[in-house]
């Protein structure tokens, strides 16, 4: 069965999510164009998000987005990616990643927004020689990486959204009948988002304003992005120099830079467009100093790296260096993630996240970043934000490639403070 046939409002909820995707995530203004793309494991969109591509181009068009010309999707295959590990054909997907690189060029040049619609394949690597997979991401990162410094910079608007497949949810909800797996996902998606079930319609359209309804997902949003906001200041009002993080099998210390502001994902543009860097989000994070990190970490949650999984990391950290690390599955992997430039082993960003999300509560493992990390407080190993400090401190700023989210279940303190 598919996820519309299990859940009953599905289309008016898919159709909800998709205007909070275009009008709070993008922020699409009038007349601007919009390019939907994965440059991270597929290097394309998977077709079996085509429900939600769709319902994209619906909200994108209602807002004002040129038709039909205006709306490209760069579409991945899984298929043809894994035969390019299986035939060390580096030559191929790099002529391949080299196009999708150009096409979001072309967009930064022109001022069009970006969509970014992720999934997870946790076995799409499966028994595939660890070096393959990771040239695969390293030919991924060095392309991608010029894209995604110019937009944390503000180079557009852009976001990153969740797009459930069937192999993604076949990974979370191993435990259901096949039949109940994707409405699952898709129900746990639309939590995390905002999107209640109770919804009969799709949101009004237009900006946020205080005379929506109560159940309005727009203005949802609004009240949630104040709240974190609100959060931010209080933290940047604390002037915090050291975080502690202390739980089983995490000891470990950093030290933040004097310059160091707490920031939410709600960033602005160089044209001025205020929009949400990705969503679902519920952290206010900063960047550490990046020589400062001590102690051992434990890592809560398997992280998908180009569709192989790591799980059970454990890291050890000396001077800001990772000096120790080891994985119960993926090891050889983790070693290569943490080779692939001098900055990978170092860290570039921690995070607060409140422990009573939606996501936290339900005691799953995403086998994707975009929801594990708003489960829990997390680090990330390689490159940090600049936006994160108040003033350039190279010294103090990691650079890398790669940026590699880490959850966390420990409790994080500041001398005094409890930050959990």
């Amino acid at each position: 069965m598919t996820a519309a046939e299990q859940l009953s409002d599905f289309g008016p909820r898919l159709r909800a999510f998709a205007e909070v995707v275009v009008r709070v995530g993008l922020n699409l203004q009038r007349g601007q164009r919009l390019l939907i793309a994965e440059p991270y494991e597929l290097q394309g969109v998977d077709r079996g998000a085509t429900v939600i591509v769709e319902a994209v181009r619906a909200a994108a068009r209602a807002a004002g987005c040129p038709h039909p010309a205006g709306i490209e999707v760069i579409w991945g295959d899984g298929p043809q990616l894994r035969e390019s590990a299986a035939k060390s054909d580096w030559r191929g997907f790099t002529r391949a990643v080299a196009a999708n690189t150009k096409k979001m060029e072309e967009c930064l040049r022109h001022g069009d927004a970006l969509l970014f619609l992720q999934g997870s394949q946790p076995d799409l690597m499966a028994g595939m020689p660890t070096n393959r997979v990771a040239e695969l991401r390293r030919i991924g990162w060095e392309h991608f990486g010029r894209i995604a410094g110019q937009l944390v910079a503000g180079g557009t608007n852009w976001t990153v959204a969740p797009a459930p497949t069937h192999a993604w949810a076949q990974a979370v909800y191993a435990d259901l009948p096949t039949d109940q797996q994707l409405a699952a996902l898709w129900e746990t998606v639309f939590a995390a988002c905002r999107i209640r079930p109770a919804l009969a319609a799709g949101p009004l359209p237009g900006p946020p304003s205080s005379d929506r309804p109560a159940d309005d997902p727009i203005a949802t949003w609004h009240t949630h992005l104040l709240a974190l906001q609100n959060r931010r200041d209080k933290l940047n009002s604390l002037r915090l120099t050291t975080l502690r993080y202390a739980g089983d099998g995490t000891d470990f210390t950093l030290t933040l830079p004097p310059e160091h502001v707490w920031c939410t994902a709600q960033l602005t543009s160089h044209s001025g467009v205020a929009f949400v860097a990705n969503l679902p989000t519920e952290e206010v994070f900063t960047t550490p100093h990046k020589d400062s990190a001590a102690g051992t970490v434990r890592v809560a949650r398997p992280i998908n790296y180009g569709g192989a999984m790591i799980d059970g990391i454990e890291l050890e950290f000396r001077q800001g260096r990772v000096v120790r690390a080891s994985a119960r599955s993926g090891h050889d992997l983790l070693n290569r993630l943490l080779d692939t430039d001098d900055g990978a082993v170092r860290l570039g960003e921690v995070a607060l996240v409140p422990h009573a999300t939606t996501l936290a509560s339900s005691g799953r493992l995403f086998h994707h970043s975009l929801l594990d990390e708003n489960a829990s407080d997390h680090i990330a190993l390689g490159e940090a934000y600049d936006f994160c400090l108040r003033s350039p401190n190279p010294r103090a700023t990691n650079r890398s490639l790669i940026h590699v989210d880490l959850s966390l279940d420990a409790l994080v303190s500041s001398p005094g403070t409890d930050l959990s």
